[in-house]
């Protein structure tokens, strides 16, 4: 088959603004990548939840060489510390541009070519980063213990209309049957997907049709019983077996070891983990990702992650995706300062594997991250915001900060004096 890349070449450019379409659909928004602003979502509008207002007009300001505000400033700022962005290795991907750019390169108006869904927000974990929205462990703590507001950190719930979310789950179902033909990626996250019963309905989906070019995504927390993975796996396997689809790519969420791993994914048992990784690691046919978020937390234990994996890359190929806390400001390295965790990527670095194409970018864009978090300032307010914030976490689950994360009692400690 011919590699045909994304066919826009200015400077700001990104293919997944023009390919990928997340929907939300328990809170009812759209949005072009996980770092931007959404779009509203309606039951007159959802049909065009590819081809918002919002997403035409970011479209716009990248054919003139422009960066669209609300979120790209993250990849912005990593190509100016000179390291390589989210948008840089995206656009680098094949046979994925929406058709219409073949007969226009302007186009701004396209069809979908990923297609990622939050049906929603059931979970059984509650990790420090991630919010009410996309954990229901998180919504029912909050609604136990209230809304909390204490300098730059603020603990709230979300509202929606289950109503409303049921009937754009409908049209969620419609949109895709008549333009399942059209998707190249069907990714599906939560919550947790192997808890959802829309997770059911997905696959009685794919397995009445074909789309021999479909890759089938899930991204889990893998923190549930080995007999029910195996449960799932074995359905799809049949799926895949049965050339429904092209392919099943599975991205297993992790960040770091340890203690301070179960504390930051609180409601992860690693060693549950660790037995249904090893499980998957035996499926030579399943795409195997790592889907990792960095903060502030993780990156000390982060090269015995790199370590784990590595062991197990000597049998098979694991892809490494890397995110970055950007909607939790207290959480993000940078606020430490230049310097404060060179040591760590250092080690991180030196352990990294880059003898493939997909291991080299995984290198380079955490060696990017190093660059931009070196380009920032020491942040003494938000410091002082993460202390809040864990203070608060550990009265709420009986956690202990500073028995997982002794060296930030230094950190709190000097700034105090």
């Amino acid at each position: 088959m011919t590699k045909k890349f994304f066919p826009i070449n200015t400077a700001t450019a990104c293919q997944n603004k023009w390919t990928w379409s997340t929907i939300t659909l328990h809170t009812a928004v759209t949005n072009s990548c996980h770092r931007v602003q959404p779009s509203e979502l309606t039951e007159d509008n959802f049909n065009q939840f590819h081809n918002t207002e919002k997403k035409l007009s970011d479209r716009k300001l990248m054919l003139a060489g422009e960066w669209p505000k609300g979120g790209c400033e993250y990849c912005a700022d990593i190509e100016r510390a000179g390291g390589k962005s989210d948008r840089q290795f995206h656009s680098s991907i094949p046979n994925l541009y929406p058709p219409e750019l073949d007969q226009d390169p302007t186009a701004i108006n396209v069809t979908p070519r990923i297609v990622e869904v939050y049906f929603n927000n059931l979970c059984n974990m509650s990790c420090i980063y991630c919010a009410d929205i996309y954990s229901s462990r998180i919504h029912n703590e909050n609604l136990k213990f209230g809304e909390f507001h204490q300098g730059g950190v603020l603990l709230t719930n979300f509202s929606n209309d289950p109503d409303k979310s049921s009937r754009l789950t409908e049209l969620f179902w419609i949109w895709i049957s008549e333009n399942y033909h059209h998707i190249k990626r069907l990714q599906v996250l939560g919550g947790e997907p192997f808890y959802l019963e829309q997770f059911t309905r997905c696959l009685d989906f794919l397995e009445s049709r074909e789309n021999p070019d479909l890759e089938f995504n899930v991204v889990t927390n893998l923190n549930l019983p080995l007999e029910k993975l195996k449960k799932y796996i074995a359905r799809i396997k049949k799926i895949v077996q049965s050339r429904k689809i092209k392919k099943f790519d599975i991205t297993c969420s992790i960040d770091c070891w340890g203690p301070e791993q179960e504390y930051v994914r609180y409601g992860l048992n690693l060693e549950k983990w660790k037995i249904n990784f090893e499980y998957l690691v035996e499926q030579k046919w399943i795409t195997l990702n790592i889907n990792q978020t960095i903060t502030g937390l993780t990156i000390k234990s982060m090269q015995q992650l790199i370590e784990f994996l590595n062991i197990h890359r000597k049998s098979r190929k694991i892809q490494q995706y890397l995110l970055t806390v950007g909607k939790v400001p207290y959480l993000d390295p940078g606020i430490f300062g230049p310097g404060f965790f060179d040591d760590d990527f250092k080690k991180i670095l030196s352990i990294m594997p880059r003898e493939t194409q997909d291991q080299e970018n995984s290198y380079q864009m955490l060696a990017g991250v190093h660059l931009e978090y070196n380009n920032n300032s020491r942040d003494v307010e938000k410091i002082q915001d993460l202390k809040i914030f864990l203070t608060e976490i550990d009265r709420r689950r009986g956690c202990d900060w500073k028995k997982t994360f002794p060296w930030l009692e230094e950190v709190f400690n000097s700034i105090e004096t």
